[in-house]
């Protein structure tokens, strides 16, 4: 079955199987690949599409049900190993494919009958104690002693398979010529470390991580980046990530400006998480603020949800200090602290609509803004105040590269129907103050006289 699932039609004797050279079978596959006489069922045909699903389950269900005998005796998972390994390893694609697939799985699989067998060590472990607190010889002592010795030998034993499989297997194929190999080690790699950290959360697998940040293809820089948010999400995780983070942190931040989009986007969610557990400090984080005035929405808007989070709610911060950051976090502060940022684009109207775009989606304080200000921080507000406008009412503030009109559902436009009224009621009093107030500046009237048409809506 494994070789007919890498596509070759190749059988050996069930006589003859314990007397077969490994090598010599996977050159005779290799020849069997060359000369064409194989199938591809990794390939994207339609009567195909279930094959990865039913082969993981496969594996998952065979170490499942070997868990109480064949899965210990170093026999038939050594063979299987064996051959997945040396398959992993040979020129063909599909084998590789297929072998890696399969090697991967295992590990998975392997890991959760370790994890099984870990609770029922430390259970024994919690049962021996008590009964040697009773009686220190005895045959349930013995009896306990001898369930415990046994259990941690299986698991034992698995955790050196669980080695076999990353060194004969992972650290060939993670860097393998085909892309989609490469992503698959990284995802599995990702959920071992999760699931079994015991063994997986260390530097020695942990840098297969950070060194594919580097990959040059995008969907492994994604999977890896991705197997990042996930480790530092677990808090518990990031004392033990703290080499790992002093090594690799730079490159984690130059892949917020990836030539890739969805990589930029998820590393900007990724350096989210090393601000939340303060492991970064704000004189890094330069580059990534100059990323609000970048093309592509996705990047900017992600960059407002940083710049929200870091500098104007302080969340970070004050997820850390309690009640009293809860205290300084009021919408006066934060507007504030908004128009603080807006001052480093006082000199260029159009850089500041790009700014109060990229964070007015998170910053519920921009829609209800009062607060005392300076001549500079009052035209940073009219431009705000009439960007916010815009922006409740459905209005784009910033051209879309395609320039093609925004989508709406009835919800949606119901919405914006709604804030229409609520701007027209609001600004019937207040508009006419606000002109006579700046009519001779020059600086904020050509903002407030744009919006006139949607202050007097109704």
């Amino acid at each position: 079955m494994l070789f007919e699932a890498c596509g070759a039609k190749y059988h050996i004797k069930e006589e003859l199987l314990d007397e077969t050279n490994v090598d010599d079978v996977v050159v005779a596959l290799v020849e069997l690949a060359r000369s064409g006489n194989m199938d591809d069922y990794q390939s994207s045909k339609k009567e195909f599409k279930n094959m990865k699903h039913n082969l993981q389950s496969f594996w998952d269900k065979l170490v499942c049900q070997c868990q109480h005998g064949p899965l210990f005796d170093q026999i038939l998972f050594e063979k299987c190993m064996g051959y997945i390994s040396a398959l992993s390893c040979t020129p063909p694609r599909v084998y590789r494919q297929t072998a890696t697939l399969m090697g991967l799985q295992l590990v998975t699989s392997l890991i959760t009958v370790a994890k099984t067998l870990g609770v029922q060590r430390e259970t024994t472990r919690r049962q021996l104690e008590a009964e040697k607190k009773k009686q220190s010889e005895g045959p349930c002592v013995e009896s306990l002693n001898k369930r415990f010795s046994m259990t941690h030998e299986n698991i034992t034993i698995l955790e050196q398979m669980m080695r076999n499989i990353f060194q004969g297997l992972f650290v060939h194929r993670y860097r393998d010529i085909e892309p989609n190999i490469r992503t698959s080690c990284i995802e599995a790699l990702s959920v071992w470390i999760l699931s079994y950290p015991s063994m997986f959360l260390q530097d020695l697998y942990l840098k297969y991580l950070g060194w594919t940040l580097n990959d040059k293809n995008a969907g492994v820089r994604k999977a890896s980046v991705l197997a990042l948010q996930n480790l530092y999400e677990v808090d518990h995780n990031v004392p033990t990530l703290g080499l790992f983070t002093e090594r690799f942190s730079t490159r984690m931040i130059e892949l917020a400006d990836d030539i890739d989009i969805s990589v930029a986007v998820s590393a900007i969610g990724l350096v989210k998480q090393l601000l939340r557990h303060q492991l970064l400090p704000d004189d890094d984080l330069g580059p990534l603020y100059d990323l609000l005035i970048d093309d592509p929405a996705e990047i900017r808007h992600a960059i407002g949800a940083l710049v929200y989070e870091h500098l104007i709610s302080q969340k970070f911060i004050s997820s850390q200090s309690g009640a009293e950051g809860v205290e300084n976090n009021s919408s006066e502060v934060q507007l504030g602290r908004m128009l603080q940022i807006l001052r480093e684009f006082s000199a260029d109207p159009i850089l500041s609509v790009y700014v109060i775009d990229d964070v007015w989606e998170y910053m519920n304080a921009m829609k209800n803004p009062l607060i005392e200000l300076t001549d500079e921080d009052a035209t940073n507000l009219v431009r705000l105040l009439c960007a916010s406008v815009k922006k409740a009412v459905g209005e784009r503030i910033v051209p879309a590269t395609d320039n093609r009109k925004p989508y709406y559902t009835k919800a949606q436009k119901d919405v914006f129907e709604h804030n229409k009224q609520d701007i027209t009621l609001a600004m019937m009093k207040n508009y006419p103050l606000l002109l006579r107030k700046f009519m001779a500046d020059k600086a904020k009237i050509p903002s407030l006289l744009s919006q006139r048409h949607l202050y007097l809506l109704y």
